[in-house]
């Protein structure tokens, strides 16, 4: 799949300072109100081997404990005049095919990708949720599994369009078939979440995002992302994990290490535009 060719979207490098700026606002945010979050993902592999975004990255993803995200998401519903010209979308309220929160800047349009679905999509960043799961790795490491399970229950539940693309006729009436047989999506939503909040964060010794994030090795000890540090990226600076060498290594392997020139591409298929 390629993203859309469409006039006077934005290249990648705008794309990206697009992106940084959502950041800079939502960085002011939590100092602010006292909300603690982490680079996550890609965005911190960049921080830490580019010091800034990964040179073919297109988005950035940061992480919440569930407290805090929670009270992030209470501050967007109760500020939205002051947020504008930023949304935040979180999951199946917003129509998203996944049960995490984009805080999309409407200044700019998606074109293709989910922003078919949704119309507010613009430029954005991913925050993910971090629960507790455990306090042994084989409690935690179930946990999430049961959770995973709920989270492509919902995502095949409500067979959305973005999944069909490229898809043949009698494959989408077999997904079809299948997203009746699973029934409303909202319940699985609903399943899923109260799955993933059984455990409270500060209880817990073992910690990952269980809403959306389907790797089982993505489980950390809650020891590694308790403190965390600023670092250089771009001309900002943002948070990083104290632990972050034991996340990326879990998540990675030797992600100092480049990958092939032929895999250095961004993975989204979408294009933005101002609007």
């Amino acid at each position: 799949m390629e993203a859309p060719h469409v006039e006077n979207e934005l290249s990648l490098r705008e794309v990206q300072l697009a992106s940084l700026e959502i950041l800079r606002k939502i960085d002011a945010i939590c100092s602010r109100e006292g909300i603690r979050y982490w680079a996550m993902y890609g965005t911190l592999i960049g921080a830490v081997r580019h010091h800034g975004f990964i040179p073919w990255d297109d988005d950035l993803d940061i992480a919440m404990p569930r407290p805090d995200y929670e009270k992030f998401l209470s501050w967007f519903r109760s500020h939205a005049d002051e947020a504008q010209p930023l949304v935040a979308l979180d999951g199946y309220r917003s129509k998203l095919p996944f049960l995490i929160t984009r805080v999309s800047d409407t200044t700019y349009q998606m074109v293709g990708e989910y922003g078919d679905e949704v119309s507010e999509l613009g430029a954005f960043i991913d925050i993910y949720p971090i629960d507790g799961s455990g306090d042994t790795i084989e409690q935690a490491q179930e946990h999430k599994k049961q959770c995973m399970t709920e989270s492509r229950r919902y995502l095949q539940a409500g067979n959305f369009d973005y999944n069909n693309h490229g898809v043949g006729v009698a494959k989408r009436v077999l997904k079809r078939v299948h997203s009746v047989m699973l029934g409303d999506k909202e319940k699985h939503a609903e399943k899923n979440h109260a799955l993933a909040t059984q455990v409270p964060f500060e209880n817990s010794e073992y910690v990952a995002c269980l809403e959306w994030d389907w790797a089982i090795s993505s489980i950390y000890p809650r020891s590694a992302v308790q403190d965390t540090k600023r670092v250089p990226f771009e001309n900002f600076s943002i948070p990083i994990p104290q632990g972050y060498k034991l996340i990326l290594e879990k998540d990675y392997g030797d992600y100092m290490q480049l990958p092939p020139e032929n895999e250095r591409v961004g993975h989204h298929f979408y294009s933005i535009v101002k609007r």
